[in-house]
């Protein structure tokens, strides 16, 4: 069974509905969104309702845990009560690292310490808005090993374990000018990492609201 996975929208409405067209066009019924659907656009009431009323299974991000945007009361209820973590066979799903302690994964030897941690063969993460992938099997000593990713089909060795990130639908960074999403082939053992041109949010407005923040 194939799995969409979409992170990062911060209240970018068409952008997110562009990309659930593709995945709906490639005839993919499952989606799992990383989190983070708000701050940053002006559309936010309006992303978390598509998202709360497709039933697209969510997790949530740290900018939607604590957040001064203005939602409705049923879907600021329903990203409050969203879980931390989804754990499906030997997948985890979270928003910025399996870890206990919450820090980015921006390197090789942060994500070789969140290897032991890691309780599952794959963690797809959040949180960094380009496409990134680690995996536990490397040449050296306390460390992990990065993958050159950007878009097309990654097959995974069954033996090893890996941390994905597949980028953001709001805006990127350090991934050029497209929206990004990824396609999780259970059976295949494939890790799809798809980019599309789309609208994307303007680098100052996002700037505005995310300053200092990942």
């Amino acid at each position: 069974m194939k799995t969409a996975v979409i992170a990062d929208i911060h209240g970018n409405l068409p952008g997110l509905q562009l990309v659930l067209g593709d995945i709906a066009a490639r005839g993919i019924g499952n989606i799992i969104c990383l989190g983070d659907l708000i701050e940053g656009g002006q559309q936010n009431n309006e992303v978390v309702e598509l998202i709360r009323t497709s039933h697209i299974a969510c997790i949530r991000g740290n900018h939607d845990d604590i957040h001064d945007n203005c939602l409705s009361e049923e879907n600021d209820t329903w990203l409050a009560q969203l879980p931390e973590t989804l754990c499906i066979d030997d997948v985890i799903f979270t928003h910025i690292s399996p870890r206990c302690k919450q820090s980015a994964i921006t390197a090789s030897v942060e994500a070789w310490n969140a290897f032991e941690e890691l309780p599952s063969r794959l963690c797809f993460i959040g949180h960094l808005h380009y496409p990134a992938l680690y995996g536990q099997i490397s040449d050296h000593s306390c460390d992990s090993r990065s993958y050159d990713v950007d878009a097309g089909i990654f097959t995974l060795n069954p033996e090893d374990r890996y941390i994905i990130s597949c980028g953001a639908i709001g805006y990127p960074r350090s991934g050029g000018l497209y929206l990004r999403y990824g396609i999780y082939d259970a059976h295949a053992h494939t890790v799809e990492f798809v980019k599309l041109k789309g609208p994307l949010l303007p680098i100052g407005q996002a700037k505005s609201y995310l300053k200092g923040s990942l």
